[in-house]
């Protein structure tokens, strides 16, 4: 029974990503600024915060996150001190490696080998672009992913696999929460799901841009468009939606009240809508939740989700991850 089913909402809030003081003083860069908010949201009815590293003068703090990662496990630690908040860092492509590489998320490999004293990593956020499209096919015959080799043959002799950085996410027993751009994204993490390569209820962000000429116009049409696509693969899942860079609030309460009819969440949060509300974060937390409780919902608990989704102790990571590659 999805969240929404049972009355609830994922409530996720994107605290900081590329978002400036400039615009929004009380957009956070360090990682006492991203726990304060994060305990902040938490009181206020956040389920998960999706984060992105950053220097004190609101850089992407890149080269600490290929060099120990101590702001993410930072800020992880100082938020579990006080909250039991969701933590889920970003997976910003580094430019350096094959995306699709285990190479690519150096933060997440020292989160997990050097986890914070307080709290630890659960989720890992990512995103299609590390999906390996060109690698793979569908064989309409029998109904399955197949392997395009350097010829760009469909291979089905060949074992399809995972991305490498994918599959070590769920080897280490962490929960993904996948990124779509695109229809095709979409098509092949549905797939992923079918064949069981991936665990199930599969977490699902999809992303709109206003700001940006990437995937399709912000819209309902698309929205629907969207969950048609995924909808018609019956994987079991959980979905949120972040729309990024909408001009004023109209717009934004349209877009929630289109996800809510639709039983899914939208995200919040100055990442995505810096303008919007002068407040801050925890503001944004609110104006959600008495929009949920209007509509009769209720926030998901961190507990919630992590129980839906079954994220939480090293314990249950690990028989999560034996479970997967059984069936794998």
């Amino acid at each position: 029974m999805t969240l929404a089913e049972q009355g609830k909402v994922m409530v996720r809030i994107a605290v900081n990503e590329y978002q400036k003081k400039e615009t929004n003083t009380a957009v956070p860069y360090t990682a006492e600024e991203i726990a304060e908010d994060a305990i902040r949201c938490g009181k206020a009815g956040g389920t998960i915060v999706h984060f992105h590293s950053r220097t004190a003068d609101g850089r992407q703090a890149l080269d600490n996150d290929r060099n120990g990662a101590s702001l993410y496990r930072a800020a992880i630690d100082l938020t579990a001190r006080q909250s039991d908040i969701v933590m889920e860092p970003t997976n910003l492509p580094y430019g350096i490696v094959n995306p699709s590489s285990t190479e690519d998320l150096p933060h997440i490999w020292s989160l997990d080998e050097q986890p914070p004293e307080h709290g630890g990593l659960e989720t890992v956020n990512i995103d299609a672009f590390r999906f390996e499209h060109l690698k793979s096919g569908y064989d309409v015959h029998r109904n399955r992913l197949v392997t395009i080799d350097e010829k760009q043959s469909l291979r089905p002799d060949v074992p399809f696999r995972l991305p490498a950085c994918v599959q070590e996410v769920l080897n280490r027993g962490y929960t993904p929460f996948f990124g779509v751009f695109n229809l095709s994204d979409l098509r092949l993490l549905g797939s992923y799901g079918q064949e069981g390569l991936i665990p199930t209820p599969v977490l699902v962000s999809i992303n709109f841009f206003c700001d940006l000429m990437w995937g399709p116009t912000p819209s309902v049409e698309a929205l629907d468009a969207y969950l048609w696509q995924w909808r018609r693969m019956e994987v079991d899942s959980e979905i949120n939606l972040f729309v990024t860079g909408l001009p004023d609030m109209k717009s934004y309460e349209y877009f929630q009240e289109a996800t809510l009819d639709r039983g899914i969440g939208m995200r919040v949060g100055l990442g995505d809508h810096a303008s919007i509300f002068p407040g801050g974060n925890a503001q944004m937390v609110d104006h959600y939740v008495d929009l949920l409780i209007r509509r009769g919902f209720r926030p998901a608990t961190p507990n919630d989700l992590r129980d839906r989704v079954g994220m939480a102790s090293e314990g249950r990571r690990a028989g999560r991850a034996n479970g997967c590659a059984a069936s794998s």
